[in-house]
């Protein structure tokens, strides 16, 4: 899947398996084919991601929302 991460200062587009987020609603694994949302991270929380090559990122997250839909994710980081 393609997943798309914007900060206010860049933006970085990766070739994810999967990752993993931390909302108000709960804990998320999201995997290509996931049901379209909208969700929030909790603030400061850590964004994990598979990278398709099989090495695997974390990145802190001050705040953000997450758009995803079945083909496609973006996270949008916020200050």
């Amino acid at each position: 899947m393609q997943l798309t991460i914007t900060s206010p200062e860049e933006q970085h587009i990766l070739k994810a398996a999967w990752f993993e987020i931390d909302t108000p609603a709960g804990n998320f694994v999201i995997h290509a084919g996931h049901a379209p949302t909208i969700l929030t991270l909790l603030p400061q929380s850590t964004i994990t991601i598979r990278l398709k090559s099989g090495k695997q990122e974390t990145i802190k997250a001050p705040s953000g929302i997450v758009h995803i839909t079945r083909k496609y994710s973006t996270i949008i980081l916020g200050d």
